[in-house]
């Protein structure tokens, strides 16, 4: 820790002073930079080394698989576990984090008590020793788990399924009906999941679930490509009003979910920086900037106020120039202290404050730029009709996405107007992205059309 605060000292320029009892304007400058250098130093450092002497036991309670085990591992392998209450006494929320680069974002399982005695589990998050622990905890007051829903397609949420499954044993699995693998499409047994694993009917009134009468729900698609699609199904808690969806839908909080502090603050400074060579402190104000900064790097990939130092162009050269610019030699060392080896390839222009809020539109339910450019618009009548159906079925009073914010006051309103962007007279005036901020986005869409590895998109409806 010293030596870090000391090698920072060391880089400060050189002045000569005279000598008096009171500091010269020179002096104290100074002093004050020295001392910014220090503190700053020796809180990231600090920090860096409680978070890698995680205590045995705890870090024990937090693993999960491989370090390798797929892009929703990180180089800790260590992930937390936070669960909440949404509606005290019948649902609970279990977070966890996903992301590379430290572009962690929250993953989220909901957990909502039967009627009939039990649990019902939607979309099984990593059971680490810490989840299946806290789960317990409910499981003594609502009674075991009985069903467990893996509603998507999606890796990040497919990847944990079968584990979790297999530590309820007694519970019954339900799949969303189009599961695969490529590049061959194997039997639901051969992609991890347990023997007994039940595919759930597209139609909720085709041969219904139990557990329907309680919590009936809608299928979206699947919208198929090439290669996979997407599908989702939505589930309607009658009891407490709340609609349970993946990914079709989410709500940006404006300030890190608690999960992302409990997990590592690191990735939160890692990306308060503007600059590579930024100071970082732990500060609350340092985690609330690198956390909205994350939200543009998770949903955009590249947003306008992003300047990539020496974009890559395809070609080995251009990888080898990207590589050399994403390691400046100006990173300090308490930056470097936070990880990957100082890698930072990127800087920020000042309008990234206005990205966020716009992207954020004061946490109203926003559908995640990549499906709004890439996925959905390929069929947006078939989204629309689905949208209509929900809207018009379920008189819900909020939504709990499995990202970002665990709930979000809305009703059918809200939700239909979140999927303007299919429609050619929208029912709101907000919400519309930027271009500016698309345009990475619709640039990798128009990639893979070339390929053939998706359609085109689809005229608004």
């Amino acid at each position: 820790m010293l030596a870090i605060a000391c090698a920072g000292a060391l880089r400060m320029p050189v002045m000569k002073f005279e000598v008096s009892s009171q500091p010269s304007p020179q002096q104290s400058m100074l002093r004050r930079g020295l001392l910014t250098s220090a503190a700053a130093a020796s809180s990231v450092t600090a920090f860096a080394a409680n978070a890698a002497s995680l205590s045995g036991h705890a870090a024990r309670l937090r693993r999960w698989g491989p370090v390798l085990g797929g892009p929703f591992d990180f180089p800790s392998a260590s992930r937390a576990t936070v669960r909440r209450d949404v509606v005290p006494g019948r649902i609970w929320s279990f977070e966890q984090v996903q992301g590379v680069i430290y572009v962690h974002v929250p993953v989220r399982m909901t957990v909502v008590k039967l009627n009939e005695g039990g649990l019902f589990v939607y979309a099984p998050v990593a059971p680490t020793a810490e989840c299946l622990q806290l789960l317990a905890e409910v499981e003594a007051e609502a009674g075991p788990v009985r069903h467990i829903l893996l509603p998507s397609l999606a890796l990040e949420h497919k990847y944990f399924a079968g584990a979790f499954a297999r530590s309820r044993p007694s519970a019954k699995f339900w799949v969303a009906s189009y599961q695969y693998s490529f590049p061959l499409n194997l039997p639901l047994w051969a992609q991890g999941f347990p023997a007994d694993t039940r595919v759930l009917p597209d139609d909720y009134l085709d041969a219904p679930p139990n557990w329907a009468k309680q919590l009936p729900y809608r299928t979206l698609g699947p919208l198929t490509e090439k290669v996979g699609g997407y599908q989702e199904v939505v589930v309607f808690d009658t009891a407490t009003k709340s609609l349970l969806v993946t990914d079709l839908v989410v709500s940006i909080p404006d300030e890190p979910p608690a999960v992302l502090r409990a997990n590592d603050e690191r990735a939160l400074l890692y990306h308060s920086r503007d600059f590579p060579a930024d100071q970082v402190q732990l500060t609350d104000e340092a985690c609330s900037i690198g956390w909205r900064k994350i939200c543009l790097f998770a949903l955009y990939f590249q947003s306008s106020p992003l300047a990539v130092a020496s974009p890559p162009d395809g070609t080995l050269s251009g990888a080898v120039r990207f590589f050399r610019a994403a390691f400046p030699p100006e990173v300090t060392p308490t930056a470097r202290a936070l990880g990957w080896n100082g890698f930072f390839a990127w800087s920020w222009r000042p309008a990234w404050r206005d990205a966020f809020e716009t992207l954020r539109n004061s946490g109203r339910p926003l559908v995640p730029p990549i499906l709004q450019v890439a996925v959905l618009n390929r069929e947006p009548q078939i989204v629309i009709d689905f949208v209509h159906r929900v809207a018009d079925d379920f008189a819900f009073v909020r939504i709990c996405p499995c990202h970002f914010a665990p709930e979000v006051s809305a009703g059918p309103r809200e939700w239909s107007e979140a999927f303007d962007f299919l429609r050619k007279a929208p029912l709101s005036t907000k919400g519309a992205l930027p271009d500016a901020d698309l345009a990475f986005l619709r640039e990798f869409e128009q990639g893979l059309v070339k390929l053939g590895s998706i359609r085109s998109a689809a005229p608004k409806v």
